[in-house]
């Protein structure tokens, strides 16, 4: 699939496939993975199936913004050479189907061990993922920062975790972006 950013896409792809590699390796693997838009991805918002409960996967693009004096920090000043650095922010989640009571029980302690086992193993997969995307380019190292992985508060039944992790996104040329002048 031709990419036309050539700053925040390649990134996800790239991420992406390590951490589908990496789900694979659980022992309930998720059935959707891949990219999502927005804000926050809903995970209740299925066209033809169940996402949560079979499993929900994602990467999505959080934002970006210049970052050329300091990584992780963005810019408060104008950058005076052409080449500016960007940091790109995304999310790597993960949720699947919470114990549900019937009308004469409540879930066990047993099902909520599972549920968290599957949860954190989730997480592991992340961290993984992230290890294996620097190991792709070494280099990396000092410019992937990830962030606090966080819960998932239950939601219509859908239970997970996600993380955000900030990448230093290559330079880009301004120098010959064409006439900007109104």
């Amino acid at each position: 699939m031709p990419v036309a950013d050539p700053l925040v896409m390649p990134l996800v792809l790239e991420l992406l496939e390590c951490y589908e590699a990496e789900l694979a390796k659980m022992e309930t693997p998720p059935n959707s993975i891949g990219v999502r838009p927005g804000t926050v991805v809903d995970f209740l918002l299925s066209m033809s199936d169940d996402e949560c409960c079979n499993g929900l996967a994602w990467i999505r693009p959080e934002g970006f913004y210049p970052s050329s004096a300091a990584f992780p920090n963005q810019d408060t000043v104008a950058q005076k050479q052409g080449t500016r650095a960007w940091a790109v922010t995304l999310e790597l989640g993960y949720v699947q189907c919470a114990p549900t009571p019937d009308e004469t029980s409540i879930p066990t302690n047993e099902e909520w061990l599972a549920v968290t086992q599957s949860v954190m193993d989730a997480g592991a997969a992340m961290r993984r993922a992230l290890c294996c995307f620097i190991d792709a380019q070494p280099m990396r190292a000092q410019r992937v920062l990830p962030g606090q992985w966080r819960p998932i508060a239950v939601q219509g039944g859908c239970v997970g975790g996600a993380i955000p992790v900030t990448i230093m996104g290559p330079a880009c040329d301004c120098s010959d972006a064409g006439d900007t002048s109104s």
